[in-house]
């Protein structure tokens, strides 16, 4: 577990180099620069790295498919100065690949389709909330009727 810790704090670092320098960051881009720094060797390297490779490469996907999708104030190294909750890239379906593009780099059309897909999940969490706080009333109803039912007779129950 403390392998994938520090592999996670890499990754993350990495990004955040990418982000600091206005680099587009794509996932499989992200991994060659893993294996530069830590090459693989042996008879079997080119299988593992082949391997490695697909899994690192979804694992740093939905790392950068987070980015941007908060409603927590960003981390202040992903901040974009000025703003809380604006970050500096964002993720873009880049070359067949979810990249975290620099908002600058951004097409407008891009923008619009990330600012939909808040809406979209704004709505979702509103409708979620919303659904939730239906089934606890109910709940709560359900139990306090349970509980009357329960009493022995004679005995009163305080209503909830």
């Amino acid at each position: 577990m403390a392998k994938d810790a520090a592999l996670l704090s890499e990754l993350h670092k990495l990004i955040g180099q990418w982000m600091d320098a206005g680099q587009i960051a794509q996932p499989s881009q992200i991994v060659e620069e893993i294996f530069k720094n830590k090459p693989l060797t042996g008879p079997y390297a080119s299988f593992y790295r082949a391997f490695a490779k697909k899994e690192l490469v979804g694992v740093v996907a939905r790392m950068l498919k987070r980015v941007g999708m908060s409603d927590d104030p960003a981390s202040p190294q992903m901040v974009f100065p000025g703003h809380t909750r604006l970050v500096k890239s964002y993720p873009v379906l880049r070359n067949g690949e979810r990249a975290l593009v620099p908002i600058s780099l951004c097409t407008p059309r891009e923008l619009s389709d990330h600012i939909l897909l808040l809406r979209k999940q704004a709505k979702g969490c509103e409708n979620h909330a919303t659904e939730l706080e239906k089934y606890v009333a109910n709940k709560t109803s359900l139990e306090g009727v349970r509980a009357r039912n329960e009493q022995p007779e004679g005995v009163e129950v305080e209503p909830a």
